[in-house]
């Protein structure tokens, strides 16, 4: 599943960022999910998003990373593909 990476908090722990999913379905997290390679938590959520005419946007979702050294790896425009496999 691609996702486009919309925003990432930097310096905040835990490091988490914000990504628009790019394909149509539905998808899941695990121990083993990573973003291109950069290990996840096994959680997601949908933060509190607008489209520009004022309704959910459904299509963000916001991914938490196992560790903070690997936000240089990610920027904010990237199109990462979510895995779950022990890569």
């Amino acid at each position: 599943m691609r996702f486009r990476i919309e925003f990432i908090a930097q310096r905040e722990r835990p490091a988490y960022l914000f990504a628009r999913q790019l394909e149509a379905g539905k998808f899941s997290v695990s121990a083993t999910s990573r973003l291109s390679g950069v290990p996840i938590k096994p959680y997601v959520s949908q933060p509190r998003a607008l489209t520009p005419d004022g309704k959910p946007d459904l299509s963000i979702f916001t991914f938490v990373l196992a560790t903070a050294n690997d936000l240089p790896k990610l920027k904010v425009g990237q199109e990462v593909e979510l895995s779950n496999d022990s890569q």
